[in-house]
């Protein structure tokens, strides 16, 4: 009975090893594929804004953003975040401002400000 349960145990490990590999594997070999094509926008996922300055996470998306509109991949950006309980401004908002600032123009950007999760 012992070596039945030591073998069931033996393989759900070895099938979740196997499968962690395959899934790392799989994240690594994805993440060098270029696959730039022209499309209409670009949607850029919130992330936190500390009062009206783009924390690390949004700033790196925006600028991802604001360097796909510079080479003429999206005619548009699309920002999505709303504003947590006691923020001031959205995190939309400052992503607007951010790219704005680094010459996006605003007529290119459409924001979401209601959303709470993105």
């Amino acid at each position: 009975m012992k070596k039945i349960l030591f073998r069931f145990v033996f393989l759900i490990i070895c099938f979740f090893l196997i499968f962690t590999a395959y899934s790392a594997f799989s994240i690594w070999s994805f993440g060098k594929k270029v696959e730039l094509i022209k499309t209409d926008v670009a949607v850029v996922l919130g992330a936190a804004a500390w009062d009206d300055v783009p924390s690390p996470v949004l700033r790196e998306r925006v600028n991802h953003s604001i360097w796909l509109y510079e080479n003429g991949y999206v005619d548009k950006i699309i920002f999505t975040g709303g504003k947590g309980d006691g923020d001031k401004f959205a995190e939309s908002e400052v992503a607007k401002d951010y790219a704005i600032k680094n010459n996006v123009r605003s007529e290119d950007i459409l924001i979401e400000t209601k959303s709470k999760i993105t």
